[in-house]
Protein backbone atom coordinates (compact mmCIF):
# COMPACT_ATOMS: atom_id res chain seq x y z
CA UNK A 1 0.00 0.00 0.00
CA UNK A 2 2.97 2.50 0.70
CA UNK A 3 4.64 1.55 -2.20
CA UNK A 4 1.83 2.15 -4.68
CA UNK A 5 1.39 5.59 -2.80
CA UNK A 6 4.73 6.16 -3.78
CA UNK A 7 4.40 5.46 -7.09
CA UNK A 8 1.22 6.92 -7.33
CA UNK A 9 2.90 10.48 -6.10
CA UNK A 10 6.06 10.14 -8.36
CA UNK A 11 3.78 9.59 -11.19
CA UNK A 12 1.85 13.29 -9.77
CA UNK A 13 4.89 14.60 -9.78
CA UNK A 14 6.18 13.66 -12.94
CA UNK A 15 2.70 14.17 -15.16
CA UNK A 16 3.19 18.38 -13.06
CA UNK A 17 6.61 18.27 -14.32
CA UNK A 18 5.56 17.59 -18.17
CA UNK A 19 2.72 19.55 -17.72
CA UNK A 20 4.40 22.50 -16.54
CA UNK A 21 7.13 22.21 -19.30
CA UNK A 22 4.91 21.92 -22.06
CA UNK A 23 2.88 25.36 -20.94
CA UNK A 24 6.34 26.50 -20.35
CA UNK A 25 7.58 25.54 -24.05
CA UNK A 26 4.16 27.09 -25.02
CA UNK A 27 4.50 30.15 -23.91
CA UNK A 28 8.08 31.03 -25.01
CA UNK A 29 6.99 30.00 -28.92
CA UNK A 30 4.00 32.50 -28.36
CA UNK A 31 6.67 35.01 -26.99
CA UNK A 32 9.11 34.25 -29.59
CA UNK A 33 6.21 34.80 -32.43
CA UNK A 34 5.12 37.99 -30.82
CA UNK A 35 9.06 39.41 -30.67
CA UNK A 36 9.51 38.50 -33.85
CA UNK A 37 6.73 40.07 -34.87
CA UNK A 38 7.35 43.75 -32.79
CA UNK A 39 11.37 43.37 -34.72
CA UNK A 40 9.90 43.31 -38.08
CA UNK A 41 7.74 45.97 -37.31
CA UNK A 42 10.71 47.87 -35.92
CA UNK A 43 12.42 47.65 -38.54
CA UNK A 44 10.34 48.31 -41.56
CA UNK A 45 9.13 51.34 -39.56
CA UNK A 46 12.67 52.89 -39.87
CA UNK A 47 13.57 51.41 -42.87
CA UNK A 48 10.30 53.86 -44.53
CA UNK A 49 11.23 56.45 -41.93
CA UNK A 50 15.25 56.35 -43.94
CA UNK A 51 15.04 58.73 -46.94
CA UNK A 52 17.10 57.62 -50.06
CA UNK A 53 19.89 59.79 -49.32
CA UNK A 54 20.18 57.88 -46.26
CA UNK A 55 20.35 54.63 -48.21
CA UNK A 56 22.69 55.58 -50.53
CA UNK A 57 25.06 56.92 -48.01
CA UNK A 58 24.99 53.70 -45.82
CA UNK A 59 25.20 51.85 -49.27
CA UNK A 60 28.30 49.34 -49.73
CA UNK A 61 29.21 51.54 -53.23
CA UNK A 62 28.92 54.59 -51.52
CA UNK A 63 30.86 53.58 -48.56
CA UNK A 64 33.83 51.62 -50.63
CA UNK A 65 34.42 55.15 -52.50
CA UNK A 66 33.65 57.73 -49.66
CA UNK A 67 37.16 55.38 -48.19
CA UNK A 68 39.08 55.68 -51.24
CA UNK A 69 37.90 59.02 -51.56
CA UNK A 70 39.38 59.24 -48.05
CA UNK A 71 42.57 57.96 -48.76
CA UNK A 72 43.01 59.83 -51.38
CA UNK A 73 42.73 62.79 -49.46
CA UNK A 74 44.90 61.88 -47.07
CA UNK A 75 47.83 60.63 -49.48
CA UNK A 76 47.13 63.59 -51.62
CA UNK A 77 45.72 66.91 -49.53
CA UNK A 78 47.11 66.19 -45.99
CA UNK A 79 48.38 69.14 -45.35
CA UNK A 80 45.14 70.98 -46.76
CA UNK A 81 43.06 73.34 -44.03
CA UNK A 82 39.97 71.69 -42.96
CA UNK A 83 38.04 74.98 -43.49
CA UNK A 84 37.99 77.61 -46.28
CA UNK A 85 38.32 80.57 -43.70
CA UNK A 86 42.14 79.39 -43.01
CA UNK A 87 43.23 77.98 -46.64
CA UNK A 88 45.67 80.75 -48.31
CA UNK A 89 43.45 80.51 -51.42
CA UNK A 90 39.25 80.26 -51.94
CA UNK A 91 38.73 77.56 -54.52
CA UNK A 92 39.56 74.00 -55.66
CA UNK A 93 41.66 71.90 -53.33
CA UNK A 94 42.63 74.97 -50.59
CA UNK A 95 40.48 72.90 -47.77
CA UNK A 96 38.74 70.10 -46.83
CA UNK A 97 35.74 72.13 -46.87
CA UNK A 98 35.82 73.23 -50.53
CA UNK A 99 36.54 69.59 -51.95
CA UNK A 100 33.69 68.21 -49.78
CA UNK A 101 31.18 70.70 -51.21
CA UNK A 102 32.41 70.56 -54.71
CA UNK A 103 32.04 66.83 -54.43
CA UNK A 104 28.50 66.38 -53.36
CA UNK A 105 27.14 69.66 -54.75
CA UNK A 106 26.23 71.25 -51.74
CA UNK A 107 27.30 73.70 -48.72
CA UNK A 108 27.03 71.62 -45.60
CA UNK A 109 30.67 70.75 -44.98
CA UNK A 110 31.66 73.22 -42.72
CA UNK A 111 28.69 72.10 -40.42
CA UNK A 112 29.65 68.62 -40.72
CA UNK A 113 34.18 69.26 -39.83
CA UNK A 114 32.78 71.17 -37.01
CA UNK A 115 30.53 68.57 -35.77
CA UNK A 116 33.53 66.42 -36.32
CA UNK A 117 36.19 68.75 -34.74
CA UNK A 118 33.70 69.38 -31.72
CA UNK A 119 33.49 65.21 -30.82
CA UNK A 120 36.94 65.12 -31.13
CA UNK A 121 38.51 67.94 -29.48
CA UNK A 122 40.12 69.15 -32.67
CA UNK A 123 41.64 72.63 -33.03
CA UNK A 124 39.43 73.67 -36.66
CA UNK A 125 41.93 76.57 -36.84
CA UNK A 126 45.40 74.34 -37.03
CA UNK A 127 44.43 71.22 -38.19
CA UNK A 128 45.00 69.50 -41.48
CA UNK A 129 43.37 67.00 -43.22
CA UNK A 130 45.92 64.50 -42.21
CA UNK A 131 44.98 65.00 -38.23
CA UNK A 132 41.69 63.15 -39.21
CA UNK A 133 40.87 59.69 -39.90
CA UNK A 134 39.34 57.66 -42.41
CA UNK A 135 36.94 57.08 -40.74
CA UNK A 136 35.86 60.34 -39.71
CA UNK A 137 35.98 61.82 -43.33
CA UNK A 138 34.11 58.87 -44.62
CA UNK A 139 31.46 60.42 -41.87
CA UNK A 140 31.88 63.99 -43.37
CA UNK A 141 31.31 63.06 -46.52
CA UNK A 142 28.19 60.71 -45.73
CA UNK A 143 27.12 64.29 -43.84
CA UNK A 144 27.85 66.32 -46.80
CA UNK A 145 26.12 63.94 -49.22
CA UNK A 146 22.82 63.60 -47.27
CA UNK A 147 22.40 67.89 -46.65
CA UNK A 148 23.88 68.50 -50.08
CA UNK A 149 21.40 68.79 -53.33
CA UNK A 150 23.36 65.86 -54.71
CA UNK A 151 20.98 64.66 -57.41
CA UNK A 152 21.53 60.82 -55.98
CA UNK A 153 18.79 60.06 -53.43
CA UNK A 154 16.61 63.49 -54.04
CA UNK A 155 13.08 62.77 -53.00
Amino acid sequence: MKLVKKWKSILMVGVFVIVLSVAYVAGSMAAMGSSKAHAEDSAKEKLEERSEKDIVALSKSFLENSRKFARQLLAENGECPLLDEYAEEHWGNSSLENIMNDVNAGDGAKDAILEVCDQNQIDVKTAKIKDLTEEQIVWIDQEVFRRSDHPYGVD
